[in-house]
């Protein structure tokens, strides 16, 4: 893995500031090996973890210099695009350079895997910065004065100019009210994420950004037969494992009860096998019984299948974290140094840190995800025709997800009453987002909201191919920024094979009658599972969730929680933003009875409003007026 950034003057002036703070914010990755050019108006770097070639680091050949960090799955196309003999000793970087010399800027659209690239082109005094289909990658790039940064990591950009830094006060908002914005904005101004498939252009003084893969416009695919989709599906998920764990020695995955995670972990495990090789399954459990804090239809311990489908398999180490010793609070500070931005879920950190500390203890190079797999391999499909049901409940104005019975329908009637006799003047919003009432007013945020189309109640619901496309999100994802950083830190190269381009293009030409086929939902993965999974898991019933002990870890960890919101208290900049108060009686409601239905949910926001206050309290003194 290669860190890469690089500093260019938008005016071709000579440039009085210097990639040496983005170096040095950047050592505590402890790189082993660096190579950078510094020249009058542009300045390149890259650092990796392990002793490479120099190529593999930075390249140059006919004025034009090339830094990457990549996984190239389709090495034998390029080869034959450039009209070379197959060598896998040539490095990424002069193959990609090669492309971009001989096809120009749409040689992007050949490059396949996880992939994010600079290139500097002396000849035209040209930057050219561009990143893969939709893996877990991520560049950014930050504008400010007269030049352009760039990193794949946000805290080389955040230390550099410290200065100027301004925080995006809709992207924190938007994070802790659940609101995914669908823009290329971070946490901070005049900083950007480069969005999958897109390609940023910078010659003299003006920046372009452009897209080169559309997936949305995949035409549907009609095939003979059920069986050939089955087919296809089972060899695009085998290519896609195949391609991210090639090169690893020792590989890992993340296995839930899930079909997800489930399907990765056999696939993995099947390749290997053939190897006469094994590997690890990391599974977060409770660090004890919480039955009793969900309904009957959730999984809240989910090594009951993890360790069934390690043992059906026969060559997983299935590993059980528990995070029992682990503190909610430090890994919500070691998040913020990782990430140096809020995040959505923050109560799901401790234990994700937790499996990469274990995973790092054995030596693991390699660790497979399912992120993306509820919109693409178990995509549930949709019921077509007329469906009482749901009938029913559109002609009675009952919310369509919701599970329609007669308690259910009595306490909406209820609700919808008490609207109508004593309206609420408070927002939606209130109840899980902890937002300063003045914050929100002087952002607009009620009206932000509405101009884009976002329910703040979540109750706005339509299954159909315009869910399925927002659902996979393939224009402005951020899935990958949050597991690269990750895979930096740790050193672990972490892949998700359920977001590999081929796969999520078939899923998305796949008609709707092979995901929810003979009335059943995800039809086309359990069909192509059959014998592969454990007929307990692709018949369950119960829905898997981690954490679920995040309230009792919270409830344990209260003294700890107090002290940290008294230190908040007096920071006019998090009271501010953040309503002090109301965080602080989430607490007491958890510490009250850290055991009730509402309880995990309360852990929930309560850890993303002290994730969003923790943001503030670091980079408070830089904000804008």
């Amino acid at each position: 893995m290669n860190i890469i950034y690089g500093l260019v003057s938008l005016d071709q002036k000579k440039i009085d500031h210097s990639i040496q703070s983005i170096k040095s914010s950047l050592l505590e990755y402890n790189p082993v090996q660096s190579k950078e050019v510094v020249q009058s108006n542009y300045q390149f770097a890259a650092q990796t973890f392990t002793e490479v070639q120099p190529e593999n680091l930075l390249y140059s050949e006919n004025h034009c210099f090339i830094v990457s960090n990549s996984r190239i799955d389709n090495k034998e196309e390029i080869y034959k695009h450039l009209a070379i003999e197959p060598n896998n000793a040539i490095p990424d970087n002069v193959l990609l350079l090669q492309m971009y010399l001989q096809f120009g800027e749409a040689f992007v659209k050949k490059i396949e895997g996880n992939w994010t690239l600079a290139i500097w082109n002396e000849n035209n005094q040209e930057l050219f910065i561009a990143r893969d289909s939709y893996g877990l990658s991520a560049i950014y790039y930050r504008l400010c004065n007269k030049y352009i940064a760039f990193s794949t990591l946000l805290k080389g950009l955040v230390d550099w100019d410290k200065e100027n830094l301004r925080i995006n006060g809709i992207y924190f908002a938007s994070i802790m009210s659940a609101w995914n914005r669908m823009s290329h904005e971070t946490a901070f101004e005049q900083i950007f994420c480069l969005p999958p498939a897109h390609y940023l252009k910078v010659k003299n003084g003006k920046i372009s950004l452009t897209r080169y893969w559309e997936v949305e416009k995949t035409p549907e695919l009609l095939l003979d037969s059920e069986d050939a989709y089955v087919y296809r599906f089972s060899r695009l998920l085998a290519n896609a494992v195949y391609n991210r764990i090639k090169n690893s020695t020792n590989i890992a995955t993340q296995l839930s009860s899930g079909f997800d995670s489930s399907t990765v972990t056999t696939v993995a495990s099947e390749l290997v096998k053939k190897q006469g090789k094994s590997l690890v399954a990391f599974t977060s459990v409770p660090k004890e019984n919480t039955s009793d804090l969900f309904s009957e239809l959730t999984n809240t311990n989910e090594s009951n299948l993890s360790i069934l489908t390690s043992k059906f398999l026969g060559n997983v180490d299935n590993q059980i974290i528990n995070s029992e010793n682990a503190s909610i609070i430090q890994n919500l500070k070691l998040s913020l140094e990782i990430h140096q931005s809020p995040i959505h879920a923050a109560g799901n950190m401790y234990w994700i840190h937790e499996i990469y500390q274990e995973a790092q203890k054995l030596e693991i190079d390699t660790m497979l995800i399912g992120q993306s797999g509820n919109a693409t391999i178990s995509w549930t499909g949709y019921p077509e025709g007329f469906h009482l049901k749901t009938f029913i409940k559109r002609m009675i104005g009952f919310p369509i997800p919701e599970k329609l019975t007669v308690s259910s329908y009595f306490l909406y009637i209820v609700n919808q009453l008490k609207a109508i006799i004593q309206p609420s003047k408070s927002k939606p919003w209130e109840s899980y987002a902890f937002i300063n009432q003045q914050f929100a007013e002087d952002i607009q945020l009620e009206s932000l909201m509405k101009e884009a189309g976002h329910d703040p109640t979540f109750m706005t619901y339509k299954v159909d191919r315009n869910m399925h496309i927002d659902f996979i999100n393939p224009i402005y994802s951020k899935i990958g920024n949050l597991w690269q950083d990750l895979s930096y830190y740790y050193h672990i190269p972490t892949y998700d094979p359920t977001s590999d381009k081929h796969i999520v293009e078939f899923c998305l030409s796949v008609p709707n009658q092979y995901f929810h086929r003979y009335n059943t939902p995800k039809w086309l993965i359990k069909e192509a599972m059959k014998g592969r999974l454990l007929d307990e898991l692709i018949h369950q019933k119960k829905k898997g969730r981690q954490a679920t002990d995040l309230s009792i870890k919270v409830s344990e960890e209260s003294e700890e929680f107090k002290q940290l919101l008294e230190s908040f208290k007096g920071n006019k900049t998090i009271e501010y933003y953040l309503d002090i108060q109301k965080i602080e009686e989430c607490l007491q409601r958890i510490v009250q009875n850290p055991r009730s239905r509402t309880a995990y949910m309360d852990a929930v926001y309560l850890t993303r409003a002290i994730n969003g206050a923790l943001f503030v309290q670091k980079f408070g003194e830089r904000l804008a007026d």
